[in-house]
């Protein structure tokens, strides 16, 4: 493990030191709270071994600015106390500081070593809560079939895009992309080829936006192209190049029968000050694609405002 040692007591701290690399840890020393905080801020460390009584900053002070830094992230370090002072109020301090452990000067190595393997177990379990939390939060932003963001995730980085351009004053647009006749395509060769060709139609959008673009699969057979910094003109060339790519594919069944695509596409951009919202955007999206499968599917239509009647009511499949 990494430990940093706080203590300014050098002789204390290179017996210390001199302990912990005996057991294969990566040791770095500090004199005081303050020397250990900025190490603490530009290295990751797994423990932290501090003594209670040190100038200018106390270990108790350092326990409580080490777990404030911590709030910013995801893990936390095992932090044990070190001091001569042993009262149960001693003890209630050190916890409520933010310590972990707490043990009494002087110690015999065994109890050291036995506390690390303490801290070792909790850092670990600590790491594994982590990365199943991780697990959980990309499953739930995740569509199972194509492996896309879902109409989930898709919102939440369309609201930060918003904001980000709008800071950014960038433009930004979105792409509606609807797969055309594919309730035909599931009718006449079963739900698992269009499974399959849901997840091509993904892969072949997801290759053919640009970098910093992102598709997600915003329902059935529709998907949603967001493109941070495109205006019009740009969103639109990147629907063409989708849509082009996209009628090119060939899928072959069981059968040997090979299954032609195409998709109908809506794109609409929000740009300048007086911008209108995400829901603005979408709702533009998908009438510009209502004109699009109104004009015989298979096409790229572009939201201009006024222009066209108004859809009401989502569009027939």
């Amino acid at each position: 493990m990494k430990i940093l040692i706080a203590d300014d007591d050098p002789v204390s701290t290179r017996v210390l030191a001199h302990q912990l690399e005996k057991w294969q840890h990566v040791v770095t020393t500090t004199t005081n709270g303050i020397e250990a905080l900025d190490a603490f801020k530009n290295y990751n460390f797994d423990v932290v071994i501090t003594d209670w009584m040190m100038p200018a900053m106390s270990g108790p002070e350092l326990c409580a600015a080490i777990r404030e830094e911590e709030k910013s992230g995801e893990l936390a370090s095992f932090i044990i106390l070190l001091t001569s002072r042993g009262s149960n109020e001693d003890f209630a301090l050190a916890l409520e500081a933010g310590a972990n452990d707490f043990a009494t000067k002087p110690f015999a190595p065994f109890v050291l070593q036995a506390r690390l393997a303490n801290a070792a177990r909790i850092l670990q379990l600590q790491t594994e809560l982590h990365r199943k939390r991780q697990e959980a939060d990309k499953l739930a932003c995740t569509d199972y079939l194509t492996q896309l963001r879902n109409r989930r995730a898709m919102w939440q980085n369309l609201g930060m895009d918003f904001e980000r351009m709008s800071r950014e004053q960038r433009p930004l647009s979105a792409l509606v992309i609807d797969i055309d006749f594919f309730k035909k395509i599931n009718d006449a060769h079963g739900h698992q080829t269009g499974d399959y060709v849901l997840q091509a139609v993904a892969d072949c959008l997801t290759n053919s936006v640009r970098s910093g673009d992102y598709v997600g699969r915003w329902g059935g057979e529709e998907f949603l192209a967001v493109l941070p910094g495109a205006d019009i003109i740009q969103s639109a060339e990147v629907a063409e190049r989708c849509r082009h790519h996209l009628e090119s594919l060939r899928i072959k069944v069981d059968s040997g029968e090979v299954i032609r695509l195409s998709a109908s596409f809506g794109v609409a951009a929000i740009d300048g000050a007086g911008r209108e919202d995400c829901n603005a955007l979408i709702e533009q999206a998908d009438q510009a694609l209502y004109w699009a499968k109104d004009a015989g599917r298979n096409r790229v239509k572009i939201y201009v405002p006024g222009v066209g009647p108004r859809r009401n009511m989502r569009k027939a499949k």
